[in-house]
């Protein structure tokens, strides 16, 4: 199955696992029109949308996706906020959702809104974990394949960024309490079941606080596994465990 990265930033998240015959969307903080150039204008394919939080990077354009006809999964405060009463789907934390030949489900993360990282399960990719926005997971997952986990910032970059004025120095409370740092990263993956793994995506990469060359060497020499970057017009493929 492939992973296509639309966007991966503060300006918008998109992603899409599209596979042979089917196809999932994540999160709706990217143009609907930018996703059916992705699935090559076959939204027939489509299964759901799932996301993960109301802000705007994540969430714009969730109601487009819902007009188009496809089913959007989010919290409740999500589809209220974006004005979606048909095809939107108010998930429960415990509940796990059928899209076709995906299941998904939503586990609590920690972020400064409600927010979910998603297990998502297709006999074309495996186990995909896809955590974003949060300083905190709680849940840790057996047998995953590929997780698309962010990695947004790194405090000595940030520091310095404080130090020389080009950031504010209130920017740092407000990521202490809603974004992974590197370090977070690193731990959660060398604290998680690793044996199937396969690859990870870091996401969500700030703009100015982060390095994505050093966050990738970090990250692989941490684990020993395949690391990347996401950024707008990837396309990488995940596999189910050959194990």
């Amino acid at each position: 199955m492939e992973l296509v990265v639309i966007g991966s930033s503060s300006k918008g998240n998109g992603y899409v696992l599209n596979g042979t015959s089917e196809a999932l969307c994540i999160e709706a903080g990217t143009k609907l029109i930018e996703t059916k150039k992705a699935l090559g204008f076959d939204l027939q394919k489509v299964r759901g949308c799932i996301v993960t939080h109301s802000h705007n990077d994540h969430s714009r354009y969730a109601k487009d996706y819902a007009d188009a006809g496809i089913r959007v999964l989010a919290l409740p405060d999500v589809l209220e906020a974006k004005g979606i009463t048909r095809n939107g789907i108010a998930i429960k934390m415990g509940n796990a959702y059928r899209l076709g030949g995906f299941v998904v489900m939503p586990f609590a993360v920690q972020h400064d809104v409600p927010c979910v990282g998603y297990l998502i399960k297709h006999s074309e990719c495996g186990k995909v974990v896809f955590i974003t926005d949060t300083y905190a997971c709680d849940y840790r997952f057996s047998g995953v394949n590929s997780y698309l986990l962010e990695a947004n910032y790194s405090d000595e970059i940030l520091e310095a960024n404080i130090a020389a004025g080009r950031v504010s120095a209130g920017m740092r409370d407000r990521l202490l309490t809603s974004h992974f740092e590197i370090a977070n990263s690193i731990r959660y993956l060398l604290t998680s079941d690793r044996t199937a793994l396969q690859k990870v995506v870091l996401i969500h990469l700030s703009d100015g606080n982060s390095n994505e060359a050093q966050f990738v060497q970090q990250v692989r020499e941490a684990i020993g596994k395949p690391v990347y970057a996401a950024i707008g017009g990837m396309v990488l493929q995940l596999n189910a465990s050959v194990l």
